[in-house]
């Protein structure tokens, strides 16, 4: 029987008969991939969050900056630049040596 042409009901039941046809330690096993999956799910779904809000504030600061010359739109990114620097030197992240341009 190929899987992907079950319906989803059927799906579950097939997977429920599975497991419990399964060792009592092997069921313990199966529940402890599902914790995992469902713990990946959450992290993937928190990441998918990260993104869009990033995204979204990002949108924003180009709109905020769409007018200004860009002189005045690369200062604001060197001081970016130099916030996120001293993040990383006070974090031990830093990578030696001075940026050289754009």
């Amino acid at each position: 029987m190929v899987m992907e042409t079950l319906s989803p009901q059927d799906l579950v039941r097939r997977a429920v008969i599975e497991v419990a046809s399964l060792p009592e330690q092997d069921i313990v096993v199966v529940m402890e991939l599902i914790a995992d999956l469902k713990t990946q799910a959450r992290l993937k779904a928190e990441r998918r969050a990260q993104a869009a809000e990033l995204v979204a504030r990002a949108r924003q600061r180009a709109v905020e900056l769409k007018g200004l010359p860009r002189e005045a739109v690369f200062a604001e990114f060197r001081t970016a630049l130099d916030r996120i620097r001293e993040a990383a030197l006070a974090d031990g992240t830093a990578i030696e040596g001075e940026w050289e341009g754009d």
